[in-house]
């Protein structure tokens, strides 16, 4: 029937889960959220998972090269689900949003983490729940298209590994292409795991001595960098060619098979990336790590863009959808759509394996049961709903701390006006409204917001409240209708997943969303799709002119975006932040004189 499905994902990335009534996602967060810890994977990483990924090496290498939880001794093929609180947590959440609860779902769609022992969960709990287990990367696909606003689209899959296939030989792959149109898509083309972009990132982001799912820092760094490691690493990509590795060899020897033309291949740039040794925690980052991470840059949007154009000429769609962990990066995406014949672009917000939820409910809706799509992504807000009660009853816990000021007001207008008159004054400023968003950017309903016209307000928030590398750019939040007029950008960013360059003679008007590189990762906000956000910035327009908000998400380094009202209060008054707009409400710090 597919009517109300419950879909989650377990990966090295985090825990995600989505709920889609009537082909509709009606609400979606990742478990890390409500469990408060940054990247909750749910369980230890233990020999059953290497087992899972397909990785059959030395398991204390991976337990040495990737900075998960790992438990090598521990063994959990009988563990009982029940007995995850924050599981039942994070069921319940999502449940809530829509209103059901485990008796009305008859579908749940699930990869990839003990499969049989959340089958059989479910199963205990309600047993006409139909269980599926979709592939990984046609998955990734439904994600980047199925929500789209086009009806049909070329798609492009890029990530770092799924897990292995019994169709493929039981190998991995790291990315497909295909066309979808209407409620089909068609596979075009697949990537085994040695071509892996997504993988080679992740290594050149261990050599910058970054963690794993720290890839967002490279792209920082690398704007810092020179052409020099590109140019030597570049020689080893082949495109539209024959690998000759000692796999292919063995099988031509064997049975004379003749290896598969390949789109692209890295040669041996894997082994010449294990000469350069890691920087150290407290490294400097010296000239040869700010090059290497722009020759992974470099790399990556060299790739994208060969393989959008071989898409192109494949499809002949002007638009194009991206899904996958490359897919965050905003810097590839807008060089995509830049040097690219696409008109049109449409990358998920939550691109990446905690968003896969989403594309494995579609899939179940609407390949599946073969029902047309009804669902069009328009925002990325699809946590809970909270109660004027309950923001009320949070802020009231506060009332006898002589140390804060809460006012309340009946007319919204009036807080985006105290709201825009301190950030204009220079004040660090959070603002917790409405649903939280899904993916891993904050986009208006739980950010901290700041002058962008002052140069030095960069450093301002990370010396007093990010405690986050220098060289990491911050967003500008911009009102769609004047994003042209401050940015090289003819459509809508509403994620951030697109970089342009900042318009000649603005970088000197809002310097701090001004990266080294003149380039700014962009969300262009809309009234229709986000008025409180908007009408803010409208506030701050009509008082300086500039029609744009510096915009991070609201958390300290280490911990994950708040969730609740509480979480948004105690962020708040243990950091350095100095205003809070939560709903009606606007909370400030009496400075102790």
């Amino acid at each position: 029937m597919k009517k109300c499905i419950l879909s989650l994902t377990t990966s090295g990335h985090g825990v995600g889960c989505s709920l889609c009534i009537d082909g509709k996602i009606v609400g979606a967060t990742t478990l890390e959220r409500i469990t408060r810890k940054k990247y909750d994977i749910l369980l230890p990483i233990t020999k059953m998972d290497l087992e899972t990924f397909g990785w059959h090496g030395n398991p204390n290498m991976y337990q040495e090269s990737i900075d998960l939880p790992f438990d090598l001794d521990a063994d959990y093929r009988s563990l009982d689900f029940n007995d995850l609180e924050s599981f039942q947590r994070l069921i319940d959440y999502v449940l809530s949003i829509g209103g059901v609860d485990i008796g009305d779902v008859d579908t749940v769609t699930y990869s990839y983490r003990y499969n049989e022992n959340v089958k059989k969960y479910f199963a205990e709990k309600n047993r006409r729940i139909e269980f599926i287990v979709p592939e990984h990367h046609l998955s990734h696909a439904c994600q980047a298209f199925l929500p789209s606003p086009f009806d049909e689209a070329a798609i492009m899959v890029v990530d770092g590994q799924g897990v292995p296939l019994a169709r493929k030989g039981y190998d991995q792959l790291s990315g497909c292409l295909a066309y979808g149109k209407g409620n089909e898509i068609d596979l075009l083309w697949e990537f085994p795991v040695r071509q892996s972009l997504g993988g080679l990132y992740s290594c050149i982001t261990k050599i910058c001595g970054f963690k794993t799912n720290e890839e967002c820092k490279t792209m920082g760094l690398a704007s810092y960098g020179s052409m020099e490691y590109f140019d030597i690493l570049r020689k080893e990509i082949k495109y539209d060619s024959y690998e000759l590795d000692i796999r292919n060899i063995l099988r031509l020897i064997r049975n004379g098979s003749i290896p598969e033309k390949q789109l692209y291949s890295f040669g041996q740039m894997n082994s010449l990336l294990r000469k350069y040794k890691p920087r150290a925690k407290d490294e400097p980052y010296s000239d040869m790590y700010k090059s290497i991470a722009q020759a992974g840059q470099k790399i990556a949007e060299e790739v994208v863009i060969y393989l959008a154009n071989w898409l192109f000429e494949k499809t002949g769609s002007k638009n194009l959808c991206i899904a996958g962990g490359v897919g965050l990066n905003c810097v590839a995406n807008y060089q995509v759509l830049s040097k690219t014949k696409f008109e049109n672009i449409f990358i998920y917000p939550n691109a990446g394996d905690n968003g896969l939820p989403v594309g494995q409910a579609l899939y179940a809706y609407t390949m599946l049961a073969r029902n047309p799509r009804v669902y069009i992504a328009s925002h990325d807000c699809l946590g809970k709903e909270y109660a004027s009660e309950e923001v009320r009853n949070a802020v009231d816990a506060y009332r006898d701390k002589e140390e804060i000021r809460i006012v309340e007001f009946k007319n919204m207008q009036d807080l985006y006006n105290v709201m825009a008159q301190h950030i204009e004054a220079g004040s660090i400023t959070s603002w917790w409204q409405g649903r939280s968003e899904y993916g891993p950017r904050a986009l208006g309903n739980r950010s901290i917001l700041a002058d962008p016209r002052n140069k030095d307000m960069k450093d301002i928030l990370n010396s007093r409240v990010k405690f986050r590398e220098g060289f990491r750019p911050f967003t500008p939040s911009v009102l769609k209708e004047r994003s042209r007029e401050f940015f090289m950008l003819d459509i809508e960013s509403p994620y951030m997943l697109l970089a342009p360059n900042v318009q000649p003679g603005k970088s000197e008007i809002v310097p701090a969303i001004t990266h080294v590189d003149n380039t700014a990762r962009v969300q262009t906000v809309d009234r229709e799709i986000n008025e409180r956000y908007y009408n803010l910035i409208k506030a701050f327009e009509r008082r300086t002119g500039v029609p744009i908000l510096l915009n991070t998400s609201f958390n300290v380094a280490g911990e994950p975006i708040v969730e609740t009202p509480e979480d948004a209060i105690k962020c708040f008054l243990s950091t350095d932040i100095d205003v809070l707009g939560i709903d009606h409400f606007f909370l400030s710090k009496i400075k102790s004189k």
